[in-house]
């Protein structure tokens, strides 16, 4: 089983950026049948993550600790990129990432002194940016967000920033969807270029966070995956 605890979200994606723009193009990836790396697709995994094809996409299911989770990844063409540690998909050629993190990780006193979920996503992305910036490309970055209204009621935030040339390839942006649920933050991300503008990115990530069901008990891959062969997805 995989240790998510601290772990930066950004770190990974900037480092496999490039990678996935390889894998999003090449003719012998693999089909969007996945079961990511949870070994048997058996029923209430602890923490694992699997993906399995549905008529429109692919359904993503994962089960931590404490947090259990869908997400409707919809795609004519996902390809899942090979990683241990990470989540990342090609949907239909765009770079996409699926991560969640303990609030504790960045905010421990969050709970007690009484953050709503908006004060703990833009910690969170204060936290994030802050990493990026002087840690990885050692830049400041001029961070842009927009609070968002969430198809359940739920706050969401949007936020980006500009890609340096020297690190970014074809990625002019990069771009973050964030939403609470229970003690966690789950994260979307994915870039914005000349193929894939911002106003798609925008609209693809929302429309994904707004298909998320969260389990109050692990759920059974198995059981889905039986209710997806009968065409009860």
């Amino acid at each position: 089983m995989r240790n998510f605890a601290v772990r930066h979200l950004a770190f990974s994606f900037l480092q496999v950026l490039v990678i996935l723009f390889v894998i999003a193009t090449e003719s012998g990836a693999r089909p969007a049948s996945i079961r990511g790396h949870v070994s048997d697709c058996g029923a209430q995994e602890q923490d694992g993550w699997t993906a399995l094809k549905t008529d429109d996409g692919v359904l993503f299911i994962w089960n931590r600790k404490d947090l259990s989770f869908t997400l409707s990844i919809k795609g004519h063409d996902i390809k899942p990129m090979d990683s241990r540690e990470n989540i990342f998909f090609a949907v239909d050629g765009l770079p996409f990432q699926i991560q969640s993190l303990p609030i504790g990780n960045f905010a421990p006193e969050a709970r007690k002194n009484k953050l709503d979920d908006k004060a703990i996503l833009f910690a969170h992305r204060d936290w994030e940016s802050n990493f990026i910036a002087d840690e990885l490309l050692h830049k400041k970055l001029a961070v842009q967000s927009s609070s968002v209204s969430l198809a359940n009621g739920s706050d969401g935030l949007i936020w980006q920033f500009d890609m340096p040339k020297e690190v970014g390839g074809e990625a002019k942006r990069q771009m973050y969807l964030t939403r609470v649920s229970k003690d966690y933050v789950i994260l979307l991300n994915s870039i914005i270029n000349d193929t894939f503008p911002e106003e798609f990115v925008r609209k693809f990530l929302l429309d994904t966070i707004n298909t998320l069901k969260v389990s109050d008990s692990p759920i059974d891959v198995r059981k889905i995956q039986e209710s997806i062969r009968k065409g009860n997805p």
